[in-house]
């Protein structure tokens, strides 16, 4: 950015709002830095901080002056380069050629998201996860990959038209590279690019690409909609399903548009405590968490999904008016969307038409901005902003700008190469200046040093994070493991976890984390973060039930963990699930009767509950008292038969354990295979093929029927000998043995029926 902002300074002046919102703009950061005694601002959260957890933070505006000061770095380098976008006045030729150098660049890096996910790993690019798409492109999310993609298809297609035109051999390369950003979105599987590749490609074939002609354009448009449409549908791509999915609105789509619309909701109801002046650039993922009253679980909000919020929340109206203003301007001077009459290959036409698909791109990343936060990474940033550039008509760039301007921006393209090579060190590991991008760097050093089992050294970098940046929870966490590996005071170590659950109020996986790694030091104090993850959880869901249960597996071997564990469980199906993860029948049985006490009457339970209750108290209690409570309660016989017709065989009661056993076993209908009228000739096809089932099955029934029990039961023997005999045939073999009076060998049969059954 810097050398090209050297090489290639601003040629013209912009309007007096262009150049006025601008700089406005690139100065709204500053006011993050502040005092907020001017405005009067007190955040109780900052009270809670300051005077529960010994956490003081500068009296700023933002809650981080270092971020918010690395931010407006970053603002003024993004405004300096729109800047110079805009003043170009590109020529024709330099316009095509720009857009050919874009569209050739997408295709690249499309190409190089294949190869970096099959063959070559690019080490700089994130690594989030290949899982549904994510980690698959340059970006950690794969809506900005896609959108930048759907954009590389408009370019190429846009084109490929202007070569075809000039009758061209480009056109051929365009035509085909095309499709190469478009695998990618397939294989990315996101959702918004791949509507916003339709909504683009049917605005550029209705506006760029065709002449005047309403039906026409329609026509077309809709075609190529629907073409697009079948492709994706017709792939058989995990894209194709997730689009099923939203347009079925099936429940975790449903649950996905509603955590969307709630975030958007809080974040709208942040901004209305500082509607001008916002909380800081750079705060929302360190404040937001406790300025909501969101209980999420297992989600952490970085960013609020949308640029617009974003601006808001971090900047208030003054960082958004002079967006606003900035747009209405630029939409005056943005390509005329008429046409003029002429050849369809003159120049002008061929210029419109160039200048018509850099709106249309720029207008889909903008667009994206309403429901994502792209345009906040700097290269999608860049990329827009030379897209803008190159939307504008030369005729309304008339004055040349001066040397003096010029001087100016070579001189600042100095300062952003300046901090291209500071920011490049970071990324390298080769310095860490007193920066909020140098944090992550020093908590990996951190981690390298505890590995190697340098503490101190450790303890030492992660004071120095904490230092440069105060509200980063996962540091405090850090340092309170380091303090127990030190075997320092156990209350410096909890101390340091309270810092970070208070930092991050809703987010329950890391009091998770925080008991498990208090069970190697002091197992007693797991209770504390354990139930602060219980709380968070929603009451009565998988994610509770599922913590719940890993906590009562770990704790099964701490004596002590027992009691307050216990008396956590907040519902019946938090009881069975302790009980299922103890091990000891002696605290298993303990545990039964304080279950007992609470729940008196079982019946009342759900079937599953009840059946996961027998089944334990099968393996691991008296089983002669659980007989005695199935026996005495009729309407629990269902949910756990199989269990009292065991313990009736291992008294020796045969026959009520098989009778018991046949009541509740499902007999499928008799299928009728062959012929069955001559059991004559069933007898000699069994003879002459003793491997084929469905002979030896058919002459089981005809014999069955008959009343001949005995040649029925020499059938079903040959017939359960084969490999492939259905679980059934036990069955009724066992239901022979029963007529037969042999209630012992009909009790084998049902044991391996039910075996066969469940094994199916």
């Amino acid at each position: 950015m810097g050398g090209a902002v050297i090489l290639c300074p601003p040629t013209h002046r912009l309007p007096h709002w262009a150049s006025f919102s601008i700089l406005v703009f690139a100065f709204i950061p500053l006011v993050g830095l502040l005092p907020s005694a001017w405005f009067g601002l007190q955040a109780p959260w900052r009270v809670v901080l300051r005077e529960s957890w010994t956490i003081f933070l500068p009296g700023t505006v933002s809650p981080d002056p270092r971020a918010t000061f690395e931010s407006w770095l970053v603002v003024v380098c993004g405004m300096i380069w729109l800047w110079d976008c805009l003043s170009r006045r590109h020529s024709e030729s330099g316009r095509r050629w720009c857009i050919y150098i874009l569209a050739t660049g997408g295709v690249i890096v499309a190409a190089a998201s294949w190869v970096d996910y099959y063959m070559i790993t690019i080490p700089w690019w994130p690594r989030l996860g290949v899982a549904e798409g994510n980690g698959f492109g340059p970006f950690a999310n794969r809506n900005h990959t896609s959108s930048l993609n759907a954009i590389a298809c408009i370019l190429c297609a846009a084109s490929a038209y202007d070569a075809y035109r000039r009758r061209s051999i480009l056109g051929w390369f365009f035509a085909v590279a095309f499709w190469i950003p478009l695998t990618t979105i397939l294989v990315n599987t996101s959702r918004g690019g791949i509507l916003l590749l339709f909504l683009g490609l049917v605005t550029w074939v209705t506006t760029a690409a065709m002449k005047q002609g309403f039906v026409r354009k329609a026509a077309v448009g809709s075609a190529v909609l629907l073409v697009a449409a079948s492709l994706v549908f017709v792939s058989g791509s995990r894209l194709s399903d997730r689009l099923r999915s939203l347009m079925l609105e099936d429940k975790v789509s449903a649950m996905n548009s509603s955590l969307r619309l709630n975030l958007a909701r809080e974040t709208l109801n942040s901004v209305a405590q500082h509607p001008w002046i916002g909380h800081g650039f750079d705060a929302f993922g360190s404040i937001f968490p406790m300025m909501t009253s969101m209980k999420v679980s297992d989600v952490r909000f970085a960013h609020p999904e949308s640029d617009v919020l974003l601006l808001l929340f971090e900047g208030g109206l003054l960082a958004l008016l002079p967006c606003v203003v900035f747009l209405i301007g630029f939409s005056r001077f943005m390509v005329a969307w008429t046409r003029s009459t002429g050849k369809d290959c003159s120049p002008d036409r061929a210029s419109r038409r160039l200048m018509q698909a850099a709106a249309i791109c720029a207008g889909m990343a903008l667009l994206h901005s309403i429901f994502d936060v792209p345009n906040h990474v700097v290269g999608y940033g860049m990329h827009t902003a030379l897209l803008l550039g190159l939307a504008i008509q030369p005729r309304r760039l008339n004055e040349k700008c001066g040397s003096l301007q010029r001087g100016l921006f070579r001189f600042s393209g100095l300062g952003i190469m300046a901090l291209g090579v500071m920011w490049i060190g970071i990324g390298f590991k080769v310095w860490t200046p007193n920066v909020s991008s140098s944090v992550p760097v020093l908590r990996e050093q951190a981690v390298n040093q505890s590995k190697q089992g340098r503490y101190r050294e450790a303890l030492i970098i992660i004071d120095r994070a904490i230092w440069l940046s105060p509200l980063d929870y996962r540091l405090y966490y850090q340092r309170a493991q380091l303090l127990l590996r030190l075997r320092q005071r156990h209350e410096r170590a909890l101390l340091d976890f309270g810092r970070s659950r208070a930092l991050e109020p809703n987010f329950a996986n890391i009091c998770y984390e925080e008991g498990k790694y208090w069970l190697s030091f002091r197992p007693e104090l797991a209770i504390i973060p354990w139930r602060d993850c219980l709380r968070r959880h929603p009451e009565g869901s998988d994610s509770l039930h599922g913590a719940y249960r890993s906590m009562s597996e770990m704790a099964s071997i701490y004596p002590e963990l027992g009691p307050p564990l216990w008396s956590m469980a907040t519902s019946s199906h938090m009881q069975l699930l302790f009980l299922g993860a103890m091990t000891s029948q002696s605290v298993w049985r303990e545990y039964l009767a304080k279950f007992l006490h609470d729940h008196p009457n079982l019946d009342e339970l759900e079937p599953q509950h009840q059946r996961a209750l027998m089944i334990d108290w099968y393996g691991k209690g008296d089983r002669v008292e659980l007989m005695k409570l199935l026996e005495g309660n009729p309407r629990m016989v269902p949910h756990g038969w199989w269990l009292l017709a065991r313990m009736k065989a291992s008294a020796g009661e045969y026959e009520q354990a098989v009778r018991l056993a046949i009541r509740f076993i499902k007999r499928p209908s008799r299928p009728t295979l062959v012929d069955s009228s001559d059991s004559v000739r069933l007898e000699r096809a069994f003879l002459f093929n003793p491997s084929d089932v469905r002979p030896g099955v058919e002459l089981f029934h005809v014999q069955r029927a008959s009343g001949d029990l005995k040649a029925a039961e020499i059938t079903a023997k040959k017939v359960n000998a084969l490999p492939d005999c259905p679980p059934y045939m036990r069955l009724e073999l066992a239901i022979i043995y029963v007529e037969l009076r042999d209630f012992r060998r009909a009790w084998e049969m049902v044991e391996m029926a039910m075996e066969g059954m469940a094994d199916g």
